[in-house]
């Protein structure tokens, strides 16, 4: 199989962005990550357009979009789709990649998504990354069944698990993170620290249906718990992810696995949940399945 780089114009590729999240993160995602990917493996790729079993369109969708307001009431949207209608050589056979909300948010395109924050868009799901979080040099003790950290707006299921669990001492909740650096810098190694005590994460969606605190709570070796009404965790045809997580639709569901969680069995689950993050879906790593997608596209 070989990939065509479809040419875009440098402002399509952003060299940052105005908002940086999670709130350790660097100003870095799978968007930039792939082409990095492509470019370290020349075998897969062709200069013949007309050669290619595949086009990749290499916009950076995140930083445009958020450059843009975040799109909000459409900013930057009649710049964005004739640049891309421009560069485009055959919609039907061209991919691209995607970290923002809800997809490329391009008008109609016949192109496929490889989508880190699904909302209605259709597309195939990867992993949403960020930085690295440090470890502890001590082994932390576990005290909670399970553990979240985050915001209740983005999404009403994440208040409805403040309002069931809010008064359970088993589950530990925590709202954002502060402002202030200082203030910021203590309760997120405290955030580090409820999750590796935990014996499960908790991870509901939020904007999108994927969740970041999924692929920290990976890296950390807790065994993460999915929850929303779309199960996205990314390459489900190449990973059997009942080996690795948990995942629920809503907070009845829920309540049943944290009244019958196996401790052991969330443990063996967190371990091997280390191992996959480290071999397989952090950067660089998770590429692999893109092209395995691709392929098995092309047949």
């Amino acid at each position: 199989m070989k990939i065509y780089i479809l040419p875009v114009e440098q402002h399509l590729q952003p060299p940052s962005q105005s908002f940086v999240y999670p709130n350790h993160n660097i100003d870095y995602g799978v968007e930039q990550d792939f082409l990095i990917y492509l470019n370290k493996n020349p075998q897969l790729i062709t200069k013949d357009a007309k050669a290619a079993d595949w086009h990749y369109l290499p916009v950076f969708w995140t930083r445009w979009h958020i450059n843009h307001n975040f799109a909000e009431n459409g900013d930057g949207l009649d710049a964005l789709n004739p640049m891309v209608e421009n560069v485009l050589i055959d919609s039907e056979k061209t991919f691209t990649i995607t970290q923002f909300d809800g997809g490329t948010l391009l008008t109609a395109t016949n192109i496929l998504e490889f989508t880190a924050a699904r909302t209605t868009n259709e597309g195939i799901d990867i992993p949403i990354l960020c930085a690295l979080h440090k470890h502890p040099l001590f082994p932390i003790k576990k005290k909670y069944i399970g553990s979240f950290n985050g915001s209740v707006q983005t999404h009403p299921l994440r208040q409805q698990l403040f309002d069931f669990y809010q008064h359970n001492p088993e589950i530990n909740l925590g709202g954002n993170l502060p402002t202030r650096f200082y203030k910021r810098w203590i309760q997120g190694k405290q955030f580090n620290l409820n999750i590796m005590a935990s014996h499960i994460a908790l991870c509901p969606r939020g904007t999108s249906a994927n969740s970041f605190r999924f692929f920290e709570a990976m890296q950390l070796g807790v065994a993460p718990c999915l929850i929303g009404d779309l199960d996205v965790r990314p390459f489900q045809k190449y990973i059997n992810w009942d080996d690795y997580s948990y995942y629920v639709k809503d907070i009845k569901e829920l309540s049943e696995l944290v009244e019958n969680l196996n401790p052991q069995e969330a443990k063996k689950k967190g371990k091997a949940a280390k191992a996959l993050f480290y071999n397989d879906l952090y950067y660089q790593k998770w590429c692999k399945y893109v092209v395995k997608e691709l392929n098995d596209h092309s047949n």
